[in-house]
Parts: structure tokens; C-alpha cells; sequence
């Protein structure tokens, strides 16, 4: 069991998410959008994570503004998921220094920053689905 801390991150008119396509074995593709964040190495805080990975995966800054959910996802992947809502702060999105970021050779497929409009969340094919219900929900007037 590890715990996976990830940022919500608010920016102009949407959320900044990571775009994923990776082929499966049967060489197919798998299209999806994940929270950016990732699991909390030994000795860190859930901000210390947060900022981390925010830093790693985007290459920025982010104010963090609320936790929004802590989420037992020991059935799916053995792990306990922790969501905030930030706001951005500075630095340019796609300037991640993290292993998904430098070792492009290692991570088969797309790993592509971007910002996904509020009115286009229930659009995507964003995982896990009850992260994305929230957010729909969250964002609906927006």
C-alpha cells in the first residue's frame, strides 16, 4: 500500500491534466487524462508530494487551496488517493524535469501537460471516474 498525493491544478478557464495514449499488448490504444501527482517517497508531508510532483510532471508552481478528497483505492492499484484543488502560480507548463518528462524512452506513448476546459471534463475519458464525477460536479457552473 502507498499513498499517491495529486493537484487539481486551476488555470484561466480549466484544469491543467496530463493527456495519456499508450499502446496496450494487443497493440491497441489506450486514450485517457489523469490528475497530475504521484506516490509520497519516504520522509514527505501530502504538500511536500504535492509540490514535488506538481514540479516534476509540469514544471511549475501552484498555490494549494483545499484538499478535495482522500480516496481508498486499495481494490484498483493498492494505494490511498489524496486530491487537492491549487491554483496556479508560476513557471510554464510542459517544463517538467521529472523521469516522464527526460526519459521519454522509458514511458511508452503520449505524456502530454494540458489544460482542459471546466465544460469539457465530462468530455474526456479522465480516470479514475469518481475524481471525474466530482469534478463535473464541481465545476458545472463554470
Amino acid at each position: 500500500m502507498h499513498i499517491s498525493v495529486r493537484g487539481i491544478v486551476e488555470k484561466e478557464n480549466g484544469i491543467i491534466l496530463i493527456h495519456r495514449v499508450k499502446p496496450r499488448n494487443d497493440g491497441t490504444l489506450r486514450d485517457y487524462y489523469v490528475v497530475p501527482g504521484g506516490k509520497q517517497e519516504i520522509g514527505e508531508n501530502n504538500l511536500n508530494t504535492l509540490n514535488r510532483e506538481i514540479e516534476e510532471e509540469l514544471g511549475i508552481k501552484v498555490d494549494v487551496k483545499e484538499k478535495l478528497i482522500e480516496y481508498n483505492d486499495m481494490n484498483y492499484n493498492d494505494s490511498i488517493q489524496i486530491f487537492y484543488i491549487c491554483k496556479h502560480k508560476s513557471g510554464i507548463i510542459g517544463t517538467g524535469n521529472g523521469p516522464e518528462m527526460k526519459n521519454k524512452n522509458e514511458y511508452k506513448g503520449i505524456f502530454e501537460p494540458l489544460i482542459v476546459k471546466y465544460s469539457d471534463i465530462k468530455n474526456i475519458n479522465l480516470v479514475p471516474e469518481y475524481i471525474k464525477e466530482l469534478l463535473v460536479e464541481r465545476y458545472k457552473t463554470k
